[in-house]
């Protein structure tokens, strides 16, 4: 089991309330000094608020008390003084004060009313800085979803201010909270946009941030040698550094490197300067990870008692911060640990709990979810109310005006009368022409939309589709799969901790059906989403899978391809295999064929798809009247790919299938 990525949010990195980085400790403490010497001297006015404001400030970074302290005086005060630059530059930081301490809903109470100021003032940069914050506020309640939408709106708005560097830390603060949701491939694609950037301002921890999730995502990614190209630079980042977290972060990132390329011995030295590292940061969430990773690299060396020494220590630390993530990352390595010293029972009780937690983890997750969606319903509702509220307000202004216009007309002289009657007239039929242009607006708008919305009702129905054999495939792969391998072991020690039962038939029996069912169920995992067409791409796996239906001889797949050398896409791949395989399907359920051909032909960005066989064929015209639920489903995926279908097929000759597609280059 690869150990689990060290996930770190730069949010902490952001200088918010100032332009530029905040400096070292020791000239905090000369800045400290100097504030509170002003301080003493200084009046009941604004210049004290300021000055309160910017001891909680300095403060913020290593005395949460004292911030607090000093942020509630700075914050009474320009109440009292009605001095609303301070009262929300004070809300502001009380906002992160409390976030920090985990009272989100006073959090949040501050970060409104400091939003709302400079909102009316049009203060971009504290809009941009406060975007962040939401950000953040999101992600520390595991709302990555609602985070991913605050980041990128802050790190649109630096980038519209040409502030660089808080765009660097809003998009650092992206990629982390894309890898939270395994989006490894936009992590990698925000990752390599922003690396130049901090490069050119040779900020060197701007650039260790960046170049270690980068790594990392490509690890994910299982791009090692890819990743490989950054090591040399991370590694010196992280021996030069005196940012601790920046260097633990990194040492760790190198360390699953060499344990992905099998250099367990390298691995365990640098998850140990990883763990040395983040021990200064007194974070038991680190450290139990560092501590897992390391025993699963003495795991990986056979060294069983310092593998067993990590593992403890990971689970205790786990246990003590209460985190969910990391007491499941340490289970699943002491599950590993103890297969190896063959406590199978031992082994099997760390595995059940580890998926009980998982499964807790992941519900947690879609409730996180569904609350996101909740309050975009709601606020998108709200919006809609108030637009509706707005339109009426119109409406009765404008009866207002027209009331008050014929009440003037009416009190005008006899001999206006004519012209009054006219400019009504006039009036009526410019009402009327208005009104027809307006229904026939709206009739197109409708017809659009409907156009639209049966778009996005495909491509989401397309996607879920894909998103769930996925999950589905995973969930049994490495759930009930995983527990199939901790049966067969059981009966394994059984059967030599009881010599009787090797000539038991009903033993022997049950030994088989348990094999069957593992092969079965890895049969079923693999065809919901085959590995090959993850790792190797669409002709590969269309090979591997024309090679398992040849070998039930009952049909014989010819698969020809030409100028098929580059890949597609994964989206692309993933959707054509799906096409393919219901098709292959169809024929062997109702075609009665014996052989078929499958022929991709590619030139340029246009790509030809051929599936014939000599089954009985069918009547197009019957099968279109009832809605063949397998021609339904191709036409679908056809239709997402901006594709045509064409089917031909004639009675007791076959079936031949065409789709012609136009691929996006580049």
């Amino acid at each position: 089991m690869i150990p689990l990525r060290q996930f770190h949010v730069a949010a902490v990195l952001t200088l918010l309330l100032m332009t530029g980085f905040r400096e070292a400790r020791c000239q905090y403490d000369h800045e400290i000094d100097s504030l509170q010497r002003l301080l003493a001297r200084s009046k009941e006015d604004t210049s004290r608020a300021g000055l309160l404001i910017r001891l909680a400030y300095y403060f913020g970074d290593f005395d949460t008390r004292k911030a607090l302290q000093y942020e509630k005086e700075g914050y009474a005060l320009s109440r009292k003084l009605g001095y609303s630059p301070g009262m929300a530059r004070a809300a502001y930081q009380l906002s992160q004060v409390y976030m920090s301490m985990g009272d989100y809903p006073l959090s949040d109470s501050f970060l409104t009313e400091a939003e709302h100021y400079f909102a009316q003032t049009s203060n971009k940069f504290y809009m941009a800085a406060i975007e962040n914050t939401r950000g953040d506020w999101c992600f520390m309640q595991s709302n990555y979803w609602g985070a991913a939408e605050h980041y990128t709106r802050s790190a649109e708005m630096y980038d519209r201010s040409k502030d660089t560097i808080n765009s660097l830390i809003a998009y650092q603060n992206l990629v982390a909270v894309l890898a939270e949701v395994e989006d490894f491939e936009k992590a990698v694609t925000i990752g390599k946009k922003i690396l130049p950037v901090a490069e050119k301002r040779k900020d060197t921890l701007q650039t260790g941030y960046t170049l270690q999730g980068l790594t990392t995502d490509l690890i994910y990614l299982k791009k090692i040698r890819e990743a490989g190209g950054y090591i040399p630079s991370l590694l010196d980042i992280a021996g030069k550094t005196a940012d601790n977290n920046l260097a633990s972060d990194a040492y760790s990132t190198i360390a699953t490197w060499y344990y992905y390329n099998k250099e367990y011995s390298a691995a365990v030295l640098y998850y140990k300067k990883a763990l040395s590292k983040a021990e200064t940061l007194q974070s038991q969430f680190q450290l139990s990870n560092h501590h897992k990773s390391i025993g699963s690299a003495y795991l990986r060396l056979s060294d069983l008692a310092n593998a067993r020494i990590h593992l403890g220590e990971a689970m205790d630390l786990a246990k003590k911060a209460n985190n969910k993530k990391a007491q499941m990352n340490a289970e699943l390595g002491l599950s590993e640990y103890f297969e190896q010293t063959r406590n199978y029972r031992k082994a099997y009780e760390y595995l059940h709990q580890h998926l009980e937690l998982k499964d807790s983890v992941t519900d947690a997750r879609t409730r996180n979810y569904a609350q996101y969606l909740e309050s975009k319903y709601q606020s998108e509702k709200k919006e809609k109310e108030i637009l509706h509220l707005q339109t009426i307000q119109e409406q009765k202004d404008f009866d207002i005006r027209r009331r008050n216009l014929y009440i003037g007309i009416g009190a005008g002289l006899v001999l206006a009368l004519t012209i009054i009657s006219l400019l009504l007239r006039r009036n009526y039929r410019n009402h009327q022409r208005i009104s027809e242009q307006q229904a026939r607006l709206r009739e197109e708008t409708i017809a659009n939309m409907e156009r639209q919305q049966q778009v996005v009702s495909l491509q989401s129905m397309i996607n879920g589709q894909e998103t769930e054999r996925t999950r589905i495939a995973r969930d049994l792969h490495d759930g009930l799969g995983g527990l199939f391998s901790t049966v067969k072991m059981h009966f394994s020690a059984l059967r030599h901790e009881v010599a009787e039962l090797q000539d038991n038939s009903l033993y022997k029996k049950t030994s088989d059906l348990v094999e069957t069912s593992a092969e079965e169920l890895r049969k079923i995992a693999h065809n919901m989403m085959p590995e090959v067409l993850m790792k190797l791409g669409l002709i590969e796996a269309l090979k591997d899978f024309c090679s398992h239906i040849n070998a039930g001889r009952l049909l014989q797949i010819s698969l020809q391809t030409y100028g098929m050398e580059e890949p597609l896409g994964s989206p692309t791949e993933v959707m054509l295999y799906r096409i393919i395989q219901e098709l292959v399907n169809n024929i062997i359920k109702h075609a009665a064929a014996t052989e078929a051909i499958i022929q991709f032909n590619r030139h340029a960005n246009r790509l030809s798809i051929t599936v014939e066989d000599n089954g009985r064929g069918f009547d197009l015209r019957q099968a279109e009247e009832n809605r063949h639920m397998g021609i339904e489903t191709v036409k679908n995926r056809v239709n997402y790919l901006n594709g045509r279908l064409n089917i031909e097929s004639r009675k007791d000759i076959g079936t031949t299938v065409m789709i012609e597609l136009l691929l996006n280059e580049g």
